[in-house]
């Protein structure tokens, strides 16, 4: 071993080298066997294998071993790959953002003839069972469920898509959410809006952290103090554009502009202002996050940032396919631009009309 390799590289390489000199065909040593072998520490080979599981180069079977990718049983003629989606998300995937990563991932991996399975259960014994019937997940990662996409790493490769997972080693495609919020503030800005509220998402993830963030932001770089009384603590859910709208009205002075963290709280918004008696967008501009389908369908069409579901969903497969064929990633994670499109929810503040 050179003594610039790093010890977990040494021990991959060596694997690997027995695989391939037919040393090792089936089941590999017990981890702390091999570290006694190799004079590494328990840790080091623990982070090696780990690895070469998220190479596809061995699997776990749980209770039982790591194996040699190449002696896992074929379990049909074209592969699988599973949407892992927690079922404590917000709408889960009727939700219709979800639905459409859903229906793009199973587009792009058609063309591969893989086949795709959504799956949400997370009761350990179920979850096992959907693993031995897939060669591998794309899963939309949130911190609660996070352990769950560790042991799913156990099995088989795994991508994460919307956070990325605080473990590294896992790949991840996000969409870059603060600067695509950035880019709504600025526009708001350009039209004359300084009075500008804010609809969260949740907070307990990167998402929801971002795109808040970058709201923040926004304002100071067009030179505008927050209000925290502008900010309404959002989830995402239709229901709660409504509760948001509700909330903006009882405020002495309305926002000019509210900008939402998805598509559905703006739909949300929009339907509960007008129920009031305001008018979309002479009275007041909705921004949303995400162009869902209905967002260019309702009048007036919605001004909204659009996810590259599409993008999303080739980066991810790409990444997984690569890992299920044993290959070398090389970019393990990214991030993915998202920009805004401009329809009929936004117009010119009274106050710059007025001054004009």
């Amino acid at each position: 071993m050179s003594d610039t390799t790093p010890k977990y590289i040494f021990v991959e390489n060596h694997i690997k080298a027995a695989i391939k000199k037919k040393e090792l065909v089936d089941k590999l040593p017990g981890e702390r066997t091999l570290a006694a072998q190799l004079g590494v520490s328990y840790m080091t080979v623990r982070k090696s294998v780990e690895n070469l599981v998220t190479q596809g180069v061995l699997y776990k079977v749980p209770t039982k071993g790591t194996y040699v990718n190449y002696e896992k049983p074929q379990r049909s003629k074209n592969y699988t790959i599973g949407y892992f989606l927690d079922a404590t998300m917000i709408a889960g995937i009727s939700s219709p953002y979800y639905s459409l990563i859903f229906d793009a991932i199973e587009k792009v991996a058609a063309k591969d003839d893989y086949s795709v399975v959504y799956f949400s259960d997370n009761n350990p014994d179920r979850l096992n069972r959907t693993l031995s019937k897939v060669d591998g997940v794309i899963a939309t990662c949130i911190p609660r469920i996070e352990h769950v996409i560790l042991e799913m790493k156990q099995s088989v490769p795994v991508v994460v898509i919307e956070n990325s997972a605080a473990d590294k080693v896992i790949p991840s495609v996000i969409i870059d959410n603060f600067n695509a919020d950035v880019e709504s503030v600025d526009y708001a800005c350009s039209l004359g809006h300084s009075k500008i509220g804010f609809m969260t998402g949740l907070d307990d993830s990167d998402v929801g952290k971002n795109r808040y963030a970058g709201y923040q932001y926004g304002l100071r770089k067009n030179k505008i103090e927050l209000d925290k009384s502008l900010v309404f603590n959002g989830n995402y859910s239709y229901q709660s554009g409504i509760e948001g709208a509700e909330y903006f009205l009882t405020l002495d002075e309305l926002p000019t502009t509210v900008i939402c963290a998805n598509d559905s709280m703006a739909l949300g918004a929009i339907r509960h202002f007008r129920q009031e008696g305001l008018n979309i967008p002479e009275d007041i501009s909705i921004i949303g996050f995400d162009n869902i389908d209905v967002a260019a369908q309702i009048v007036p069409s919605l001004t909204t940032i659009a996810s590259p579901i599409d993008e999303i969903a080739k980066h991810s497969f790409s990444i997984l396919k690569a890992l299920i064929d044993g290959k070398t990633i090389e970019q393990q994670h990214i991030a993915l631009p998202a920009h805004l499109i401009i329809r009929d929810s936004c117009a010119t503040a009274k106050n710059k009309s007025a001054a004009a």
